[in-house]
């Protein structure tokens, strides 16, 4: 393990998140880990582009005002405004929030540049000073370091306009890569902020909200098996996999034999995760736009 991350151990899981992420290493892992996860096209944005987005009232305005909240590297943005700017010749005002110094230095925005006005923002989403009024506001993947959980979902409700929508995706609660964090955050003495977190306290203030589940699959050749679970575990624990113990790390490889198809040559694997649709109170039912998608079809890397 490097030094640097050594000095930066934590009993706090949400504080060791944000700190990995400010590292070169953290940035290298969480890019392989969505490499193996859904492909060089990004099968998680393809299925939120097709499915989602361009079945959204606000299309119908001219220029869109987006908020996108941990935005990383800034790829799945750009790749969600593409798509969104080609298929109905949109323009954005986008604020671009993300607190690691590392992936706001990789966050490239040239190739939105001509149909986009982006203001970025490097610092917390708790510490943003963000204008409000927008018509997407995107959680991918990042809400997981969430501070005070119910006051920061307060300052998310508090960002959409009257008819503006908020987009949320994560793991689902029990899904693969979610009992596998729970192995690996046993040490910690908090929890990460998951999106069942975020569903109980819109529930528990009866604020309407829609739950997309989709499935993302892939495969892992066996001579690369060993290599590519490395990867995948190097993310999740926040570079910290080796200094598990050896008991710790049997319950780890035992999880990922029992929560795996081996098709001989290839091991298959499957995550169950969730998009989570929140308007505004008092909006239409946004939920019956949906209605038909079902569960979204699988989709992940092919090998």
């Amino acid at each position: 393990m490097s030094t640097n991350l050594s000095a930066n151990t934590s009993s706090s899981i949400r504080e060791a998140y944000k700190q990995f992420l400010n590292t070169e290493d953290g940035a290298r892992a969480y890019e392989r880990f969505k490499h193996i996860l859904y492909g060089p096209d990004d099968s998680l944005i393809q299925i939120l582009n097709n499915n989602v987005l361009q079945c959204l009232s606000s299309v119908s305005a001219d220029v869109l005002r987006v908020c996108d909240i941990g935005g990383g590297d800034g790829k799945r943005i750009k790749r969600i405004l593409g798509f969104l700017h080609q298929k109905f010749a949109l323009r954005f005002n986008l604020d671009f929030v993300e607190q690691s110094s590392t992936l706001m230095r990789m966050a490239d925005v040239h190739e939105i540049e001509a149909f986009t006005e982006v203001r970025k923002l490097e610092t917390l989403f708790e510490n943003a000073d963000l204008r409000g009024g927008y018509d997407l506001v995107f959680l991918i993947h990042s809400i997981f370091a969430f501070q005070d959980g119910s006051a920061t979902v307060d300052k998310v409700l508090s960002l959409p306009n009257s008819r503006g929508m908020i987009v949320a995706v994560s793991n689902a609660k029990d899904s693969f890569l979610g009992g596998l964090k729970e192995l690996l955050d046993a040490s910690y003495g908090d929890n990460r902020f998951e999106i069942a977190d975020l569903m109980r306290i819109l529930e528990n203030r009866a604020l309407p909200f829609r739950q997309i589940p989709f499935e993302t699959r892939w495969a892992v050749r066996k001579e690369a098996l060993v290599q590519e679970t490395g990867a995948i575990l190097n993310w999740l624990s926040l570079g910290r996999y080796e200094d598990l113990t050896d008991g710790r790390k049997g319950d780890v490889c035992q999880y990922i034999r029992e929560n795996s198809l081996d098709l001989g040559q290839r091991i298959v694997f499957s995550e169950d995760e969730v998009i989570v649709l929140i308007w505004q109170p008092g909006q239409p039912n946004r939920s019956l736009g949906y209605s038909h998608f079902g569960r979204v079809p699988e989709v992940g890397r092919k090998e």
